[in-house]
């Protein structure tokens, strides 16, 4: 009596881009195999995926068969083990599977005769060889792709604001498109006060940019925007930033203090140093916007006889206010609040408390930030150390130095900032 069996074909995408493998070619062969031996074709199976699992639609339909038709197919065929399987340890449970419904699983250009017990590392030789065929693969995809990124290049998807492209070597690059403006309008309403970022994104979204809830977080999180690209931790590599070769869309003093404001980092009792601290715009940063209610900016316009500032909204708004005008009205409502004598000495003590609590606020925040100075002073030690020793490589040196350098910069930056501000004791002496 002859053998009843199911013949079963795989190819992926990829192998069959890659490698030619065809469909057709394996199934030519099972059929010619079985008609050699005598074997009865009772039913065939073929999938285009990947041979990392068993989850295949058409592998799943050949076991439910095998299930609804148990004792009526001896034989599951395919033409090498890799067609099966490119995962040892799910092939084995595969096997047994197969083996409870009383079906012998073969290749039949590797074939093993299983009741001699030998063979049986040969099979974990076929069903292992894939396996490390697919990590070898995984690893110089991972390798290649840092190495990439090493040099400055993005190889991934581009992110929103840029568009992949191919350079002139036909390597590949991010270039900017459309919705860089929308970016930087996004990042420039966060450093101008704007912190609530589903407001920021409805702005948006009426000016034509298509972006989620979740984007616009992500997005202002992304050192990519600044020039740079993060590359992720890897064995005895530590996270750190690559200069890259696509053209930032702000600059890196922007994408810092956004990233400051969206942590919580404004300090309390400090006037904000609002781009680079203006003379003639002293109140950037504390008016609003009539129309939309928001944080205005300002800014200077170049004119005939010199530059003149104004306040402004930097969410599309057409609020615009010359800023020696308000300056004057402002210093007006100054002079114009005075308190009663009688009470006098209520605003002294109240003011001193506050300047007292202020101080206390300053000396912890310079506490913390010594402390993060330290850390990064030794962490640049400890860099060098693994430089020295060949630990890691010139490349990797100097964009982890690069890194370290500008926290330690700001920093630093930050420190200089509330030493300025003076001690609340010597303040409270001149009230």
């Amino acid at each position: 009596m002859s053998k009843k069996a199911i013949i079963y074909t795989r190819v992926s995408t990829d192998e069959q881009a890659q490698n030619g493998f065809s469909l057709r070619d394996q199934h030519e062969k099972l059929k010619a195999y079985c008609n050699i031996n005598g074997i009865d074709v009772i039913a065939h199976y073929q999938d285009d995926h990947s041979a990392k699992t068993f989850i295949r639609p058409e592998f799943i339909k050949l076991l439910e068969f095998l299930r609804q038709n148990k004792g009526k197919v001896d034989l599951l065929l395919f033409i090498k083990w890799d067609r099966f399987s490119r995962n040892a340890p799910e092939s084995y449970e595969m096997l047994s599977k197969l083996r409870k419904l009383n079906v012998e699983a073969q290749a039949i250009e590797q074939p093993l005769d299983m009741d001699i017990p030998e063979n049986k590392i040969m099979l974990s030789i076929y069903l292992t060889s894939p396996e490390v065929e697919n990590d070898r693969r995984s690893l110089n995809t991972i390798a290649g792709m840092r190495r990439a990124m090493k040099e400055g290049r993005w190889c991934a998807g581009a992110p929103k604001g840029y568009d992949n492209k191919r350079d002139e070597n036909n390597k590949p690059i991010i270039m900017q498109n459309k919705d860089a403006d929308y970016i930087r309008q996004a990042f420039e309403c966060v450093e101008n006060g704007e912190t609530v970022l589903q407001f920021i994104r409805q702005q948006l979204v009426i000016k034509g940019f298509v972006c989620s809830k979740n984007q616009i977080a992500l997005l202002l999180r992304n050192p990519l925007y600044m020039g740079k690209i993060k590359l992720k931790a890897f064995k005895d590599s530590e996270e750190y930033l690559v200069n890259g070769i696509h053209r930032p869309i702000i600059s890196e003093e922007t994408f810092y203090k956004v990233q400051d404001i969206l942590d919580g980092k404004r300090r309390k009792n400090i006037q904000p140093s609002v781009h680079g601290k203006k003379a003639e715009l002293p109140l950037r940063g504390f008016l609003k916007c009539a129309k939309c209610g928001k944080i205005l900016t300002g800014s200077a316009s170049k004119g005939n006889g010199g530059h003149y500032f104004y306040y402004h909204c930097s969410l599309g708004c057409k609020e615009r206010y010359r800023a020696t005008i308000v300056n004057e009205k402002f210093t007006e409502l100054l002079h114009e609040i005075k308190p009663k004598e009688e009470i006098k000495p209520f605003y002294n003590a109240i003011l001193k408390d506050l300047l007292l609590e202020g101080e206390t606020e300053r000396e912890k925040d310079t506490k913390s930030i010594d402390f993060e100075i330290n850390k990064n002073k030794t962490r640049i030690e400890n860099l060098q150390d693994k430089f020295a020793d060949n630990h890691i490589d010139i490349s990797e040196y100097n964009n982890m130095k690069q890194r370290y350098d500008l926290q330690l910069k700001s920093l630093v930056d930050k420190r200089k900032d509330l030493v300025y501000l003076g001690s609340a004791e010597k303040l409270s002496d001149h009230i």
